[in-house]
């Protein structure tokens, strides 16, 4: 790291410029913020509080978020690769339309998140909860869903609407109440997975790893 930044001018005068590349951001306030577009290459967020921050449009590149409250924080459209979110509160973030390649998020809440159109590949969500997260007409690829903790990743009234999932790790992930209308699943692990209340209308499961015969390579 070339240097630290701890105060909220330091931060939003860097990003403002442009971006920053190679620092470390500590114990930095700026809820609410509206930081434009800005390019981040390996950066270290800690104990920072952004807060319905807008960062609309960002590139981040092998960055890591630890201890973060990034409740509400606009980042829709945003390139993230290579990037690691360990122990934030994620709640109603806002991804929509963002692409998400190699990208870890652990123990980190993600209920309610706005990820309509949101492109993920070869994303891991370990131990943290998608109660009510929208990811309706997203396209999910090479995905790993678990939470060694709970034994089953929790998706209760998870919206995946029109999504795409391929060859996507869901092995007894709970889907509770979710709305899967019209979702494609092709070549992904569903075995034990929980679809009590789930809404099946519309949905194909095509080469898929299930505990329900009747779904497998059909149209439901």
């Amino acid at each position: 790291m070339d240097n630290i930044l701890e105060t909220p001018w330091e931060v939003t005068e860097r990003l403002r410029e442009g971006g920053v590349s190679g620092c470390a951001v500590e114990r930095v306030k700026l809820d609410g913020v509206a930081l434009g577009s800005p390019v981040l290459d390996s950066v270290r967020f800690s104990q920072c509080t952004l807060q319905r921050v807008s960062m609309v449009g960002a590139t981040i590149y092998d960055s890591h978020f630890t201890g973060c409250e990034l409740r509400g924080a606009g980042l829709s459209r945003a390139l993230i690769r290579g990037t690691n979110f360990v122990s934030n509160r994620a709640l109603e973030i806002d991804l929509e339309g963002a692409l998400l390649d190699k990208v870890g998020f652990f123990e980190t809440p993600l209920s309610n998140a706005r990820l309509r159109q949101s492109r993920w590949h070869n994303v891991t969500v370990q131990s943290s909860d998608l109660y009510g997260a929208d990811l309706s007409g997203a396209l999910l690829m090479r995905c790993r869903f678990d939470d060694p903790t709970m034994e089953a990743a929790s998706l209760n009234r998870v919206n995946l609407t029109g999504a795409m999932v391929i060859e996507t790790d869901l092995s007894g992930a709970i889907l509770y109440g979710a709305n899967l209308k019209g979702a494609i699943f092709i070549r992904s692990r569903l075995k034990g997975a929980v679809l009590e209340g789930a809404t099946l209308e519309g949905a194909s499961f095509i080469d898929c790893e299930m505990d329900r015969p009747d779904l497998r390579s059909v149209r439901a």
